[in-house]
């Protein structure tokens, strides 16, 4: 007869049953702030790419309207329409990537936040010395591993923990530093 294997019944902790914890809630401010901020050499990338081919058409543009000016017939008009086209279009390209792209950017966060509203809601962060462990509504959401994180970005106004797998987690500083002394010193040992 096979004797059957049990496996020990874990117990399933609540936020309460931690004593260093905090309330996070996140604003879409934060959201959008991080959005900006890592997205930074993607605009910038494209803004130096739009102004390359700004330069390029204006100057195919202009030469397209000499060209055309200088000359009789039919041929004249489509060097005018198309020399005015190249000019106006790139016009158009560099206003969105200078000043539409930013918009853009944060009403799309802003979307994503309407589709997810938990995301907007107060979480329980339970801070242990080898883990942090986020808790919404009452109920576990996720535990990050201390030996996880692979580093801690500090922005304006957020710290962001960077952790394997492309996760981060984000906190307020304002929240903080209205923390317990415990969570803060915690925080700062992984800035190092």
């Amino acid at each position: 007869m096979k004797k059957e294997k049990t496996q020990p019944i874990k117990e399933k902790r609540s936020v309460t049953d931690f004593e260093h914890r905090m309330t996070v809630t996140l604003e879409p401010k934060h959201y959008i702030n991080y959005a900006m901020t890592h997205s930074r050499d993607q605009i910038k990338k494209a803004r130096k790419r739009a102004i390359f081919w700004a330069i390029f058409f204006f100057v195919l543009g202009a030469i397209a309207l000499f060209k055309g000016a200088s000359m009789e017939g039919s041929m004249a008009d489509i060097y005018l329409v198309a020399g005015i086209l190249m000019i106006v279009y790139q016009l158009f390209n560099l206003f969105y990537h200078f000043v539409m792209f930013p918009v853009a950017l944060k009403r799309s966060v802003s979307k994503e936040l309407k589709k997810d509203p938990s995301l907007l809601s107060p979480m329980e962060y339970a801070f242990e010395p080898d883990k942090i462990v986020c808790f919404l509504d009452g109920k576990h959401r996720n535990s990050v591993l201390m030996e996880d994180v692979l580093g801690v970005e500090d922005l304006e106004d957020t710290l962001i923990i960077q952790i394997k797998g492309g996760k981060r987690m984000i906190f307020p500083k304002n929240t903080l530093e209205q923390a317990d002394p415990v969570i803060q010193k915690q925080m700062k040992s992984l800035q190092k």
